[in-house]
């Protein structure tokens, strides 16, 4: 695994020739449980008609937040729930309690839901369970965005650990990287952009260029992650 096109486009729209993985966007906090079912029939007939990857919208299931990822044969792969509530449905949804890292064709896929992208502990744990690349999918209040939360969200989780970030939310769309393998030095190789729509390669192999690329936790203190390996597999 070399290189992988990301595309971020709305519910069912074709996305762009040579597409890997495609995230689809929503002004919606997440799909009504009425429509669900029919939903992800729906995404699993996208995903196996276009030969792609695909993280469709969030859902919700049992007072959880989840986003899910389809393989190319439409089947889905990987479930990652929500770990951390907002404050405008903490009384109404069950947080999640594991981390998923997946394994694929096209990458090491963290996907993160909401609000944990602002939790640094979560990502570093997803890095340190093998993540090369992060999918932030998240709804955001107008009433409560400012470019803040682009920089303590995807921006800083990139920084800190070496990882591709892709954000996809009502509010805007990029692509964060760790700063030394962006051509301009600003963190993004897709600048914030209030859009339902992105397209952007990343190379993988150019993570090792950045600070905390490759396996950094274990040149730095290999005792402490022997340790935690143990934690780490748990959670």
């Amino acid at each position: 695994m070399a290189r992988t096109v990301v595309c971020i486009c709305e519910a069912f729209e074709k996305p762009k020739a040579l597409s890997d993985l495609v995230i689809f966007s929503d002004y919606r906090p997440s799909v009504p449980a009425g429509d669900l079912q029919a939903y992800l029939k729906y995404c699993s007939n996208y995903a196996r008609e276009y030969k792609v990857y695909l993280v469709p919208h969030r859902f919700m299931v049992d007072n959880r937040l989840y986003l899910c990822l389809f393989d190319p044969n439409g089947a889905i792969i990987g479930y990652q729930g929500a770990l951390h509530r907002n404050l405008s449905t903490q009384s109404k949804v069950e947080p999640a309690s594991s981390v998923h890292v997946m394994q694929t064709a096209i990458g090491n896929l963290f996907l993160c839901v909401d609000t944990d992208i602002y939790y640094p502990e979560l990502l570093r744990l997803a890095k340190l369970k093998g993540a090369d690349l992060v999918v932030s999918s998240q709804y955001i209040h107008s009433y409560d965005f400012k470019p803040k939360r682009i920089t303590t969200g995807i921006w800083s989780a990139a920084q800190q650990n070496g990882l591709f970030v892709v954000g996809c939310s009502n509010a805007f769309s990029a692509v964060a990287a760790p700063w030394e393998i962006t051509p301009d030095g600003t963190g993004f190789l897709v600048q914030p952009e209030h859009s339902q729509h992105l397209f952007c390669k990343l190379f993988f192999h150019k993570l090792e260029r950045s600070a905390m690329g490759g396996s950094i936790a274990e040149k730095l203190n290999p005792v402490f992650c022997k340790r935690y390996s143990s934690i780490i597999s748990q959670k």
